[in-house]
């Protein structure tokens, strides 16, 4: 793997902030782009929102007192939309508001296949200090939802925007981690992986009888994919200066022991994605070591031809060494693939803007 000094920067087709600072809404995260239709894209995101009338006159540098935008900070998931590309985008709307007291966030929608749309998100609620999964269903592209229904048990859970996906034999996975019973201690927490699954398009959910970790913080924002040979790779995020990965041979019940990866990587995520009408898989992740969260740059991308064994075509997405650029999501619309991310000032605390970059698929070979 080279050395992230080695490593060319990929020039976009296109990039632009679509979701910038603002006093009003000082931290935009954990985004995704999903496909309305054949023409219209929808941008979905956590969008944390002023809650006191100090804080809409603050910089991108506050400290906690003066609304910094810490994890609890109010947050609802916005939405904006897009009918060429990626290149424009609508208003904002709110696609689900704050009902829990802190916050709500971690989008994932995945298509049902009579036409429907999952729509999954994590809420922090106040009262009981717990962070439960819920979801909700549209049948007519996110014009109208049926009920809000709680699908983990009571706990302290997190899920990652993008990362829901379907199997061949049609069950449905959410990547977690945490779990009922979990108590979380920040640093000193042993976190461990595992996911959600649904076998009724999203009528019901179970969690998997396996979880899994890792040496130190544990294993935590796990991504997931199907290979060939019908077993699942996980790669996670771990305090080890390395992504780890593990296998399931029973589509998500049971992992083997997670192991150390030539990935180098902060504790951050990774996320993998199959390249259309191909079996290589693109992945997204901060390719540089450490056994902390930082730095969360550079951003690169790599693509495997051999389901996770080996990996390269290795581009940097971004490279900037004064902004952090983390939490990737992907999308593939026909040859292009447009990758969104956030992106601060290595100075802004926890404040944060997306930053969407459209590249020629082509270009990711090269």
């Amino acid at each position: 793997m080279p050395r992230p000094d080695q490593v060319p920067l990929l020039a976009p087709v296109f990039e632009s902030i679509v979701c910038p600072w603002t006093p009003a809404n000082p931290r935009n995260d954990h985004q995704l782009i999903f496909p309305l239709d054949d023409r219209r894209l929808m941008l979905v995101w956590s969008e944390y929102y002023a809650a006191a009338p100090s804080h809409v006159f603050r910089s991108q540098f506050p400290d906690t007192g003066a609304g910094g935008s810490i994890d609890q900070a109010p947050c609802r998931i916005s939405a904006k939309v897009s009918a060429d590309c990626g290149r424009s985008w609508s208003d904002k709307f709110t696609l689900q508001e704050n009902r829990w007291g802190l916050n709500v966030k971690h989008p994932n929608l995945i298509r049902r296949t009579d036409g429907g749309i999952i729509f999954t998100f994590t809420a922090w609620q106040t009262e009981s200090g717990e962070r439960n999964v819920f979801a909700k269903i549209s049948m007519n592209d996110c014009e109208s939802w049926g009920p809000i229904r709680q699908i983990s048990e009571p706990g302290w859970y997190c899920t990652n925007n993008d990362h829901a996906l379907r199997l061949s034999t049609g069950r449905i996975l959410l990547p977690a981690h945490g779990g009922p019973g979990f108590v979380y201690e920040g640093g000193n927490s042993k976190l461990h992986s595992f996911v959600f699954y649904s076998d009724d398009e999203g009528e019901s959910w179970r969690i998997s009888d396996g979880r899994f970790t890792a040496p130190g913080r544990g294993a935590h924002e796990p991504t997931i994919l199907e290979l060939e040979d019908g077993r699942l790779l996980c790669l996670m995020r771990t305090t080890n200066a390395c992504v780890y990965q593990a296998y399931s041979e029973d589509y998500g019940q049971r992992w083997s022991e997670p192991a150390p990866t030539d990935l180098e990587a902060p504790d951050s995520p990774p996320l993998m994605k199959y390249i259309p009408g191909t079996r290589d898989i693109l992945l997204v992740w901060n390719n540089v070591p450490s056994h902390s969260n930082w730095p969360r740059t550079p951003l690169t991308a790599a693509i495997s031809r051999d389901g996770g064994e080996s990996w390269g075509h290795i581009h940097d997405i971004d490279n900037r060494i004064d902004h952090d650029a983390a939490y990737a999501g992907i999308t593939f619309l026909d040859d292009e693939v447009l990758i969104t991310y956030y992106t601060r000032g290595t100075y802004w605390s926890r404040d944060s803007e997306i930053m969407l970059k459209i590249f020629r698929i082509e270009e990711l070979y090269t």
